[in-house]
């Protein structure tokens, strides 16, 4: 049964010989990456001023709700041009509440 060679030993100490190798292998291509920075490690930036969002997301909550009632009630008043708007106003107002609370819109103050 015949065994593999030893392993060369890589220690430092064990063997003083190894040399550097040779600076005319070749370098590689590319430059290492620069180092992260702190802006990068921060992680995902917070909002400013999350009061602003907040209330900001409730004035056009309420906002929904008043048109989507007003639709609602100029329909059964029989105004339909009235309740068509409304209910375009409360679908539109409603989606911004959306964005708002999901933190997608680009502004909060229109």
């Amino acid at each position: 049964m015949t065994a593999m060679p030893p392993e060369p030993d890589f220690h430092p100490q064990a063997s003083a010989g190894l040399t550097p190798p040779p600076s005319s292998w070749p370098q590689p291509m590319y430059p290492p990456p620069p180092p992260p920075s702190a802006r990068d490690l921060a992680g995902p930036r917070r909002s400013a001023v999350p009061g602003v969002r907040t209330a900001t997301g409730v004035l056009w909550a309420a906002i929904t709700v008043i048109c989507a009632a007003g639709a609602v009630g100029e329909l059964l008043v029989g105004i339909y041009g009235g309740a068509v708007v409304c209910l375009v106003v409360a679908v539109g107002s409603g989606w911004y509440d959306y964005r708002v609370w999901k933190r997608r819109a680009r502004r909060l103050l229109l």
